[in-house]
């Protein structure tokens, strides 16, 4: 068995579905959403530490980019961010490499308890965001902006987001809501697929579903990252597949192998109808800014009827 996840992969380039799994895995240990400290932002803050790649891509989509002093090892969009400084990854940041660069602010994860304690014992002022939801991912926007006195371009962002959401919501409202799984990753045989995660109803792919116009497959609330055998798949029986498989070029990946497997499905409605499609898109795992651009993506897949 070959779990896709990381055979052949650059972990450099196809982080986020991994780090995304393990976000959620550790959200299941505890049943309380963490508190998301807060900074005094009187002063603009000058020097800021990004510790997640959904942090970095909003402060520079905001404007905030020229005072980011450091990023995570695994930040590379916008493509500014690879020649700043790295201060280590999402689950082992280093310290000492954040002392140095002396910030005034540091942005992170609510999931990142340990190292915001480590932060604030170092008097070290921190904010941390949430991107499990997509209201989270939208408030987020705003939070940084007005931490970072770019209040007017995070507004112009939330804008235009909503304009999306509302564009798509309307051409969907009255029509029939498919039942659809998305794939985050999946172990393989010889000749078939065997295990898949998917996104469950407790995170911000279950809202894309949603906002598309379709319904999730899965309908469990107790798993984020639910993971279904082939039996699990014909019972959900899904009517569209979307496998989020971004940057495939980086692997040694045949898209065309994997679609095949798929097609040993052929008593899943999605496979009979042809409704298997591949998300290639490197944003698809970034629960930044750009991951509205997947809305816009999935809705002609789960309605192509409509004109679009």
């Amino acid at each position: 068995m070959t779990f896709l996840v990381y055979k052949g992969l650059k972990m450099r380039r196809f982080w986020p579905l991994v780090l995304f799994v393990i976000i959620l895995s550790i959200a299941l240990i505890s049943t309380q959403k963490p508190s998301a400290p807060t900074v005094e932002t009187k002063q603009i803050p000058q020097r800021i530490i990004s510790l997640a790649p959904s942090i970095t891509e909003t402060l520079f989509a905001i404007g905030a980019g020229q005072q980011v002093v450091g990023v995570t090892k695994y930040c590379d969009f916008p493509s500014e961010t690879t020649s700043l400084p790295s201060v280590g990854g999402f689950i082992d940041p280093n310290i000492e490499a954040i002392v140095a660069l002396q910030p005034d602010l540091v942005v992170l994860l609510a999931n990142h308890s340990h190292v915001i304690k480590q932060l604030q014992q170092l008097h070290i002022n921190v904010l941390a965001v949430s991107n499990t939801s997509l209201t989270d991912i939208q408030q987020t926007i705003s939070t940084l902006g007005e931490a970072t006195h770019h209040q007017n371009k995070a507004k112009q962002i939330i804008e235009k987001i909503n304009t999306t959401i509302t564009s798509i919501k309307t051409k969907t409202a009255k029509l029939a809501k498919p039942r659809v799984m998305i794939s985050m990753g999946h172990s393989i045989g010889t000749e078939h697929i065997e295990q898949v995660f998917i996104a469950g109803q407790r995170d911000f792919y279950n809202d894309l579903i949603r906002l598309a116009g379709g319904t999730n497959a899965y309908e469990g609330t107790q798993l984020k990252v639910p993971s279904v055998s082939i039996e699990g798949i014909m019972q959900l029986n899904p009517e569209v597949i979307l496998d989020i498989f971004p940057e495939y070029d980086d692997h040694l990946i045949d898209l065309a192998q994997t679609l095949e497997r798929w097609h040993s499905l052929k008593y899943v409605d999605a496979i009979q109808n042809n409704r298997i499609h591949i998300i290639e898109e490197s944003y698809a795992t970034i629960p930044g800014p750009r991951i509205f651009l997947l809305l816009e993506k999935i809705a002609p897949l789960i309605h192509p009827e409509v004109d679009w």
